[in-house]
């Protein structure tokens, strides 16, 4: 080889022309960057981005350079970097091999001269969308922004196929963005590629085909997509090397394919919220080295394989929601390694193999929402020592809660309401320190709360509504001073209650209700600021109701309904801005309304019937807009119904003011209650005659019923998360029963009985086609009853007794198929009794009494005086023929009877008889 010497007065020269070179190229990576930075909105963590700190990037924020200073890593995560790719110039930066935008906020589609990085082995653009962040204040300030389209701000359009040329990327991230298919035809494999990452963007259609042939990949994730068709059986086959597979919630549909079991360094499964049926394959069992496995939301069905036991190295899972329909195999006992189990929301029977209390590992155990049953064994709580939560509720477990629950020292929630578990609250329980969550609900437990419960320093839910316990509220609960949830409603709790529930004040929802505590509501409950819920109905307090209530301005229901509560409404109830729930039902409260009621917009139910209560209903009420329920039964108000009732309050749905003495008309503007479904106005002194507009009663007009779950007479966040619900008396078929929320929904009705109504029935009430019930009765109503009404094919219940109605029953009332309670009795009703139908099955005979021209089964047969108005059949007209005729005859023969004996005729006395005998064999003759 011949040897170049170089002149000793060109190596400087060499030397300055490679540095400028050098120099040259940072600078236009430098360049490049800034030119970036100034698109991007107010990008605050970028400050170091200036050529007037440097004229390389090589103390810039986020950059990595190498020793000749040219940019080799882009690293900025969660910088809250706003803008778009579009002005980043790739092909400046050729040497980058990382590049992380992790967490900002960028927008658009990815450019497809991404590709210009050639040398790329990292690749993270994920999660660029606005959730989890807060909308910038300056938004507030663009004051000529017409359309603010947040959804805009991520990573969209398809993905771009140039990718696929980044030939060295082996890390690969473009999850939680809403980016689509690429141009599958045209996307090339990616051998170096080992961790493939697209979550929760748009991707449709069957498994993207180009994946199989990433032949090296170890980690992929293509969760939250709308991906469909089946697992392909070539993934085992293609994908030898992977350990993380995670097709979590998209639409794939059929079996678990058996051959996963061929990857045999398979660690983690996910393949939960999919549309995957034919049960859990048995040789699932096979995969030695799986730690994860979530097969949950499938419609899988069949048992647990007791081949899962072999999987020593397990350490989740969740089979949840899968329709799994055996017991529990003990085998899964084998599994030691076990920390989280989930098996919850199944048909899963018998009970907790023994075997699981070698799981010593367990952290959190959940087989909520089951059949099983059986007793709780104590080793669980002995040999588990870092069980944090513990879940079983839901199913039919037996006997005591063991008092070995105390062992278990690192318990945070402990679920066990709706079960079948008896005997007394261990006091062992005050010796978990950690927990935070208790829920014993619902359940068969009795005895004393124990004090020791006010040690538990970070208990947030105390619940033990629905059992039988018994005795006082223990006071030591006050020292229990995170608590938020106090729920001890329904069981028979006595005494007083402690003024130390005011000492706690992180209190949010409190429901004492259906006890037997007595005494007067503690003033101290003032303290109680975050306090939303407060419930002591059905209790036997007395007293006032106190002024200071009036103080808790975070209040959203208060429940003081069936006690033995007395004196006025209190003023300042009526400060309660937020209150949705007002229930004052079942005292002895006197007095009115307070004037001020108008202040509470946000009164979404009021409750205050069966009270003392006197006055007119006041003015105010007017602009409690929000009114869904208005009861104000069974008190002494008196006044007309104001038509403003119909005017303002569009929103009402329950419209209840029977047993007060109301007097006057009917107001027509009620019709105008779009959204009403129960009117009762029974037992006042109304009177004139029923607005012929109730027939336009929106709500009532249509016979197909929508059950909405949420927020039919309450707010949501009330009926709903804090299982609080509204509950109305009716008189329902003569008796009176409580309907809550749902079934609410559901009655139609309307009752003006007992008032002195006159004049006819509206025809236009055979409109309201959803009405399930009807009273008119003890009236004064005339005229017929209305010809069309069967046209109210879901009414159960009619009431029109006790009135002045007469004419014919209308044959159409056969036609209500729905119809299990029927009176017309007390009227002037006449005629034939219809029949057919449900009418069939209504015998009672009283139903129909008191109206002297009905007849007809269930009544006697027709008399002669209602022969005339009777239509003869065709199948039987001949024997009707002869019964008129005898009826006709026995007419003759009677008057000829009679003057033949008033003349003491013996002649014709005698022929009179023979005529009688040869009647009658004529007719026993037939």
């Amino acid at each position: 080889m011949k040897t170049i010497r170089i002149q000793p007065l060109l190596l400087p020269f060499l030397l300055f022309f490679s540095f400028s070179f050098l120099k040259t190229g940072a600078q236009t990576e430098a360049q490049a960057l800034l030119q970036w930075k100034s698109s991007l909105f107010q990008p605050d963590a970028l400050s170091s981005w200036s050529l007037a700190n440097s004229t390389t990037p090589r103390t810039w924020f986020g950059v990595r350079c190498n020793s000749a200073g040219s940019v080799v890593q882009l690293s900025l995560p969660n910088a809250n970097l706003n803008g778009s790719l579009d002005n980043l110039d790739f092909a400046s930066l050729p040497g980058l091999t990382k590049l992380n935008l992790h967490y900002n906020l960028l927008r658009g589609p990815i450019p497809s001269n991404i590709s210009a990085l050639s040398k790329l082995t990292s690749l993270d653009l994920s999660s660029n969308n606005f959730f989890g962040y807060s909308i910038p204040p300056e938004i507030g300030q663009l004051s000529e922004m017409v359309d603010l389209r947040l959804y805009n701000n991520n990573l969209v359009g398809p993905i771009p196929y140039q990718l696929s040329n980044l030939r060295k990327v082996r890390y690969f991230d473009l999850g939680y963005n809403y980016l689509e298919n690429p141009d599958y035809t045209k996307f090339t494999p990616l051998p170096s590629v080992t961790h493939l990452s697209l979550p929760v963007n748009s991707l449709t259609g069957k498994f993207p085909p180009f994946i199989l042939n990433c032949t090296n990949l170890t980690y992929l994730d293509l969760a939250q997509n709308n991906l469909t068709g089946k697992i392909p059986n070539s993934l085992s086959t293609n994908l030898v090397h992977l350990e993380s597979l995670n097709l979590t919630f998209n639409f794939f549909k059929g079996v678990i394919p058996v051959s996963l079991a061929n990857l045999t360094r398979l660690q983690n499964l996910h393949l939960g919220l999919n549309n995957l049926t034919g049960g859990i394959p048995p040789i699932l069992g096979s995969i030695s080295s799986l730690r994860i496995l979530e097969l949950y939301n499938n419609s899988l069905g069949g048992p647990i394989p007791s081949s899962l036991g072999q999987l020593r190295m397990l350490e989740h899972i969740d089979i949840k929601a899968a329709e799994l329909n055996s017991t529990i195999p003990p085998e899964l006992g084998l599994c030691t390694n076990l920390n989280y189990v989930e098996l919850s929301i199944n048909q899963l029977t018998g009970g907790l193999p023994q075997s699981f209390s070698e799981l010593t590992k367990m952290s959190q155990f959940g087989i909520s929402s089951n059949l099983l049953s059986g007793e709780i064994s104590p080793d669980f709580f002995t040999h588990w020592t870092e069980l944090i939560s513990f879940q079983i509720q839901n199913n039919s477990f037996t006997g005591r809660i063991p008092p070995e629950i105390g062992s278990a020292t690192k318990l945070q929630d402990v679920f066990l309401f709706i079960n079948k578990l008896s005997g007394s609250i261990p006091s062992e329980l005050g010796d978990l320190a950690q927990l935070t969550l208790l829920d014993l609900s619902e359940n068969e437990l009795t005895g004393p709360i124990s004090t020791k419960l006010g040690n538990l320093k970070h208990l947030l839910l105390l619940n033990f509504h629905s059992n039988d316990l018994s005795g006082e509220i223990p006071p030591e609960i006050g020292s229990a001073t995170k608590l938020q949830t106090l729920y001890l409603f329904k069981n028979r709790l006595s005494g007083s209650i402690p003024s130390e529930l005011g000492d706690l004040a992180q209190l949010t929802y409190l429901d004492l209700s259906e006890n037997k505590l007595i005494g007067l509501i503690p003033t101290k409950l003032e303290n109680l600021k975050r306090l939303k819920l407060l419930g002591l109905s059905s209790n036997d307090l007395f007293g006032e109701i106190p002024h200071q209530l009036g103080n808790l301005a975070s209040l959203v229901a208060l429940d003081l309904g069936s006690n033995s509560l007395s004196g006025p409404i209190p003023e300042t109830i009526t400060k309660l801005a937020h209150l949705t729930f007002l229930n004052l039902e079942n005292n002895s409260l006197s007095g009115m309304i307070p004037r001020s009621i108008g202040s509470m917009t946000s009164l979404e139910s009021l409750h205050l019937k069966k009270n003392n209560l006197t006055g007119d209903i006041p003015l105010a009420l007017k602009d409690c807009k929000r009114l869904t329920v208005l009861d104000l039964g069974e008190n002494g108000f008196c006044g007309n119904i104001p038509t403003w009732l119909g005017e303002s309050l569009s929103s009402l749905r329950v419209l209840r003011l029977r047993s007060n003495m109301f007097l006057g008309n009917i107001p027509p503007q009620l019709s105008l209650l779009s959204s009403l479904q129960l009117l009762d106005l029974a037992h006042n002194n109304l009177s004139g005659s029923i607005p012929h507009t109730l027939g336009n009663l929106t709500a009532m007009a249509t016979n197909e019923q929508t059950i909405n779950t949420k927020g039919h007479f309450l707010g949501e966040e009330l009926a709903y998360s804090w299982g609080y619900t509204n509950s109305i008396s009716i008189v329902w078929k003569g008796k009176e029963y409580v309907i809550q929320n749902l079934t609410l929904s559901l009655m139609l009705g309307i009752d003006l009985s007992s008032n002195s109504l006159s004049q006819e029935i509206p025809a236009e009430l055979t409109n309201l086609l959803g009405l399930v019930s009807l009273n008119l009765s003890m009236n004064h109503l005339s005229g017929s009853i209305p010809e069309m009404i069967g046209k109210l094919s879901e009414l159960e219940s009619l009431d029109l007794s006790m009135n002045h109605l007469s004419g014919a029953i209308p044959p159409s009332l056969s036609s209500l198929t729905s119809l299990s309670s029927l009176n017309v009795s007390n009227n002037r009703l006449s005629g034939r009794i219809p029949s057919g139908y449900q009418l069939q099955t209504l015998i009672d005979p009283s139903i129909y009494t008191g109206n002297d021209g009905l007849c007809g089964p269930p009544l006697p047969k027709c008399s002669s005086n209602g022969a005339n108005h009777v239509q003869l059949s065709t199948e039987d007209g001949h024997e009707m023929i002869w019964v008129y005729l005898s009826m006709e005859l026995g007419f003759v023969v009677g008057l000829w009877g009679f003057f033949s004996i008033l003349f003491f005729n013996k002649s014709l006395r005698f022929a009179y008889f023979r005529f009688i005998d040869n009647i009658y064999d004529r007719f026993s003759r037939r």
